[in-house]
């Protein structure tokens, strides 16, 4: 049982990747565009990448899969694919773990106590991990840097906490995983439902999720301005239905290419890491469903 469950745990993690990145979204690597410095492969080469780490998750615990998931990615790019997706999916993957086979409420209440849980060491693994991944637009941030190496005096849920209104993952440690369990997630399954082929759906979740707070990847490099335009830009999107209809799509075109028009400075990353961690939810609830059908 056990070693099915891992399985399954590793399994989503990396399918959660792929179709995150493969997904048509806005001003991200996806299907149709690459970067200069990274393309879809490089994604998918991550995804295959971080099995082993989450595949051993339930004894290692949260900082050292994240770290190992970094290290095993550095090896096959060196580009940062997936630090913040790891972060995200290793306390859920660990609550998913071990809340059997209950309630997704039951699932979100034992995120909660794994994020309580977390220790120093959790921190210090994940300052590793971070420092590794090198990923852009740290700034400093006095006690809590991650430039500070030896092993931190605090946990990594304080750190996250401290860090929570600069940045996205952080910010759903600090709040329960709030958007992703409450408006990722479930955005993702009405899209579904309202007849979007899963690509598109998983766009429509990212548009939908960049309407409702700034990107902090963006607000990072460019200023809160730049956040804040971004999300009003999406909103407007969102009001003229996204993927959902013919204007929204047209919409989505423009909106697109200004999004790319001075490189990828404008990449939506953090809001594309929160939609991979809602498709990790889909895809290990949709699991749990099957599984109670057949029984």
């Amino acid at each position: 049982m056990a070693h099915n469950r891992n399985r399954r745990l590793a399994g989503a993690a990396q399918t959660a990747c792929v179709l995150e990145a493969d997904a048509p979204k806005l001003g991200n690597v996806n299907r149709f565009h690459d970067f200069e410095d990274c393309s879809l492969e490089d994604f998918h080469l991550s995804a295959i990448a971080i099995g082993p780490a989450f595949g051993g998750l339930a004894k290692k615990g949260v900082g050292r899969t994240v770290y190992e998931a970094v290290r095993a990615t550095k090896e096959v790019t060196a580009t940062n694919t997936n630090l913040g997706i790891l972060l995200l999916l290793a306390p859920l993957g660990l609550a998913w773990y071990r809340r059997g086979d209950k309630s997704l409420a039951a699932w979100r209440c034992e995120a909660g106590q794994v994020l309580a849980a977390l220790a120093a060491e959790d921190a210090d693994y994940a300052y590793k991990a971070i420092r590794l991944a090198e990923p852009g637009g740290l700034g400093e941030v006095g006690e809590y840097d991650v430039r500070t190496e030896g092993h931190p005096p605090f946990t990594l849920l304080e750190a996250m906490k401290a860090a929570a209104e600069r940045d996205l993952v952080a910010g759903e440690y600090a709040n329960g995983f709030e958007l992703v369990f409450a408006q990722g997630y479930p955005m993702l399954r009405q899209s579904l439902a309202a007849g979007l082929a899963l690509p598109q759906a998983i766009a429509q979740t990212h548009l939908y999720l960049l309407s409702l707070v700034p990107d902090t990847l963006i607000v990072r490099k460019l200023g809160r301005e730049a956040g804040h335009e971004v999300r009003e830009r999406a909103a407007l999107v969102w009001k003229l239905g996204g993927w959902s209809t013919r204007e929204g799509r047209n919409a989505l075109e423009v909106f697109d290419q200004w999004l790319r028009r001075d490189g990828h400075r404008l990449n939506p990353g953090s809001t594309a890491d929160l939609t991979a961690a809602a498709i990790f939810v889909w895809l290990l609830e949709k699991g749990q469903r099957e599984e109670v059908v057949r029984r």
